[in-house]
């Protein structure tokens, strides 16, 4: 992570030549370790903009499985399937890495509060693990038998379908996070305008 603020600190800052290109690194810091305090104060209290953000993480993950179900599925379909030994030594470390990265990028950036307290007790991680299960353990149980072609169909139309709540979810949320920026900026912009006609008449009765 420090390697990754230096790196963003000498992008944002030009390569890191000239005078004061020693003070940009840890101005970026500072400035990260500010955002990431105020991020903790608001997704850590498990209000609508944490329950969304939890809903928004969940939905990525199960778009990410349902491709790699899907991938999986599709290559059993065309007479290709992957061997048993990938899948069980390849699924379970990128779904770790997955969901570990994940894990850890969203504890740096919103807070363990928002980890702990809103995202992991989501009922929605519990169903998205059950699915990863399954899309997974059927990859992996096809291939040791004769399977037909219609099994490896039924599982590319479970991927499908995953990738295609999955991804529908997302939208949702983006588009109802989306919505919600404008009206609470339409709010403010009423405000300042009941604000500046409030200062004109007070100076035309001054």
């Amino acid at each position: 992570m420090e390697l990754l603020l230096r790196v963003l600190g000498a992008v944002l800052g030009g390569g890191g030549h000239g005078p004061g290109a020693g003070r940009r690194g840890p101005g970026l810091r500072r400035r990260a370790a500010e955002r990431r305090a105020a991020n903790d104060g608001v997704y850590g209290d498990g209000g609508s903009e944490a329950k969304d953000l939890a809903e928004l993480a969940v939905a990525l993950c199960g778009a990410v499985t349902g491709a790699c179900g899907l991938l999986l599925a599709r290559q059993g379909e065309a007479g290709h399937p992957p061997p048993t030994w990938t899948v069980v030594l390849a699924a379970p470390l990128c779904a770790s890495l997955v969901f570990v990265g994940a894990g850890g990028l969203l504890r740096w950036w919103c807070g363990e509060r928002f980890l702990r307290g809103v995202l992991l007790p989501h009922p929605l991680v519990k169903l998205e693990c059950a699915a990863a299960g399954a899309l997974f353990g059927g990859a992996v149980l096809l291939p040791t038998g004769p399977a037909a072609e219609r099994q490896w169909g039924a599982l590319s139309l479970g991927g499908h379908a995953w990738l295609l709540v999955a991804s529908i979810r997302a939208l949702s949320v983006v588009s109802r996070r989306a919505a919600g920026r404008a009206a609470r900026e339409k709010r403010e912009e009423k405000r300042e305008e009941k604000r500046d006609k409030t200062g004109d008449v007070e100076g035309a009765e001054g």
